[in-house]
């Protein structure tokens, strides 16, 4: 009976130590507000531990056990680990489907660019930046041409495909720091960070140079290929000293969105950097009579 107790005992403290360093790790697995409660059983499972080695300590030096004791700390110690392996369990694949989700909602499903709400982030983010570090970045917004005439002649299904192809090439084409979202559409959002007038006007250009230059999907024997519009702006911290962070993101936003315009205006298939004209002369609200038009 002796042996059977100090056995019973060790399963009972081997248990009680694994449910304590569960807790411990589930403290960093948990919400900031909800942390105290693990913090709370890890302390109380290290306290009991004090008792199951009592409890070994005693049979050890005076052979002196409880055997109903024994009996009972063992199953209580064991369905206590368990417990808290399944919250565990429940509480990582929470964390897991939030990181996905979160993953999801940053990533337009079909482009796999960057949503229209993480671009606007992303912009957000990059105004508070430069103004720290004051310097320029740049802006771009980017259409296609004739995006209607492509799904009308070939159908959706080719449309989607070029969306996924100009997505694409658009990657390639711009560094591992610039940022891709699309925002509705066949309309993208282009941020370049630590990015000037003059560089961002040369990116603009092979990036349109490289979306004429190759093709985007096959239908029926043909090559699609599409032509874009871009629009550049280019954010100076010094020249917003009295705007509030999202107004600014609003300003440039506009300021790229009228620059394509005016490249639309010209003939398409070009860019055009931003510059203070009549805004009804080139923003998606004028009267173009354009059938290309998508609001």
């Amino acid at each position: 009976m002796l042996y059977l107790s100090a056995f019973f005992y060790l399963i009972s403290l081997l248990c009680q130590v694994g449910a304590a360093i569960l807790s411990i790790r589930l403290i960093k697995h948990t919400a900031y507000i909800y942390r105290w409660t693990w913090l709370c059983l890890a302390l109380g499972l290290t306290l009991m531990l004090g008792s199951r080695i009592d409890s070994l300590y005693k049979v050890y030096l005076s052979d002196h056990y409880m055997l109903t004791d024994a009996l009972l700390s063992a199953p209580i110690s064991a369905l206590l680990l368990i417990g808290i392996m399944g919250i565990s369990k429940i509480i990582f694949k929470i964390n897991s489907n939030n990181d996905f989700l979160s993953a999801l909602s940053q990533l337009d499903p079909l482009t796999q660019c960057q949503s229209r709400t993480e671009i606007l982030f992303r912009i957000h983010e990059e105004i508070k930046r430069s103004e720290r570090n004051n310097r320029p970045f740049a802006l771009m917004e980017m259409d296609i041409d004739h995006f209607k005439d492509v799904n009308d002649k070939y159908g959706h299904d080719i449309g989607d495909q070029v969306l996924i192809s100009l997505s694409r090439n658009t990657k390639d084409v711009i560094r591992t720091i610039d940022s891709v979202g699309r925002i509705g559409g066949e309309e993208f959002l282009i941020l370049l960070p630590e990015t000037d007038s003059k560089q961002a006007t040369e990116a603009a250009e092979r990036l349109r140079a490289q979306i004429a230059n190759v093709t985007h999907a096959n239908c029926a024997s043909n090559d699609v290929r599409i032509t874009i519009s871009i629009g550049v702006t280019v954010f100076y911290p010094d020249k917003y000293p009295q705007m509030l962070t999202d107004e600014i993101s609003t300003e440039i936003i506009k300021q790229a969105d009228m620059a394509m315009y005016q490249a639309k205006n010209a003939g398409r298939n070009r860019v055009a950097m931003w510059s203070q004209r009549p805004q009804q002369n080139y923003s998606r609200f004028a009267d173009m009579k354009d059938p290309d038009q998508s609001f």
